[in-house]
């Protein structure tokens, strides 16, 4: 049992312990008082004992000299980074490894669980437990956030303390435990051909192009707006796109209706297709998702408006909508998945050697199969 005595040659209390064979260890507490020093022989006592039965890491180690050097001194505490100063650490080193939108999602859970810490994001990354991240998980919900969008932020917060733990910071990830939500997922609507021919018929300038766009290749709304000239190749009848959420590369054959309306855009110009269109930010009351919608009323379509999780209203047929057009009409046509695949999402490393000649002709007889926006112009 631990215990503590006093040498005529020092004012510190020596505090005495043994390890789980017997062995017994002295060592200067550098303390003269009672109660703090029989604290401090006890829990080297706890530490040596449980080193010896092989359940010391370097996390519990920290953990029981951080508890050890509080009780002994409040005003005292291990050298810990900070919560703040770890996550922006975890951050910084994950955003040059990542696409541009995974590093902008890491960002933006990380910001919004400091906030949700408030002063305690300055307090030592061991003193974050379950109930923190449960916490913050329910906060998300209550404000309305979408179950999935929720589960991706807790399994954002798990990688991070994931390293912590690795880094003998923490004895255990405080997100493991956390209860995740259900997903609830809506179901999201597609255009039909005659329903795209007026949305284009309704659009005028860039707003034309993104629609015809979007269409015709079945892309993001983020990564249309990115599409630059020199993505777009007239000779081999291609536009490359660089998919922002994957950061892969993407050849994808023109549509006649698409090149011709590109040719009659293109210039001496380099820089973006749509030039004013893509400095317009995608979400808020004038980004260019509200356009797209006062588009689709525009032209006398239903945007399909549901429930989503607690308050949320979301719109089933936004521009999202056509890349699901674009999927749909190509499953109608008889087209094979793996074909479908490829145009929306095929990784390559450099753009033109992805795809043989013989599989760029496959790819363009696939993409011709879709209705032209032409013929099926409202009458």
């Amino acid at each position: 049992m631990a215990s503590i005595h006093k040498s005529n040659k020092s004012r510190f209390w020596i505090a005495a312990w043994r390890d789980a064979n017997g062995k017994q260890y002295q060592r200067s507490t550098k303390l003269t008082d009672h109660g703090k020093a029989m604290l401090f022989a006890m829990e080297m006592e706890r530490a040596a004992r449980m080193a010896d039965n092989g359940g010391l890491v370097e996390a519990q180690a920290r953990q029981i000299l951080g508890e050890m050097l509080k009780r002994v001194n409040p005003d005292e505490q291990l050298r810990m980074p900070t919560v703040d100063r770890f996550l922006n650490d975890w951050l910084a080193s994950k955003t040059a490894a990542k696409s541009q939108a995974t590093a902008a999602r890491y960002k933006s859970t990380v910001q919004d669980f400091l906030e949700h810490l408030g002063r305690r994001k300055l307090s030592p990354i061991s003193g974050i437990s379950q109930r923190d991240v449960q916490s913050y998980l329910d906060a998300r919900l209550k404000d309305g956030c979408a179950p999935g969008t929720a589960i991706v932020d807790i399994k954002t917060l798990r990688a991070a303390f994931g390293r912590a733990v690795k880094q003998g910071l923490i004895p255990n990830n405080p997100a493991d435990a956390v209860d995740l939500p259900k997903r609830k997922t809506v179901e999201r609507g597609t255009f039909s051909g005659s329903e795209i021919a007026l949305l284009v018929n309704a659009a005028h300038g860039e707003m034309k192009t993104l629609v015809m766009l979007g269409y015709y290749t079945g892309q993001r709304l983020g990564d249309c707006l990115a599409v630059t000239w020199d993505a777009v190749n007239f000779d081999q009848g291609t536009i490359s796109v660089r998919q922002g959420k994957t950061d892969k590369a993407v050849v994808i054959p023109m549509h006649p209706d698409l090149r011709a309306h590109l040719e009659k855009l293109a210039g001496d110009q380099p820089g973006p297709l749509m030039p004013k269109l893509s400095k317009v930010k995608i979400s808020g009351r004038r980004g260019v998702s509200r356009k797209f919608l006062e588009l689709v009323n525009a032209a006398g379509l239903d945007a399909g408006r549901a429930k989503g999780f607690g308050k949320r209203i979301v719109n089933c047929r936004s521009f999202h909508a056509l890349r699901h057009s674009f999927t749909s009409a190509l499953a109608n046509a008889g087209v094979a998945p793996e074909l479908r695949m490829k145009l929306t999402g095929h990784s390559s490393e450099r753009v033109h050697a992805g795809y043989s000649h013989h599989e760029l002709q496959t790819l363009r007889g696939v993409v011709e199969k879709l209705p032209s926006l032409t013929s099926t112009q409202p009458q």
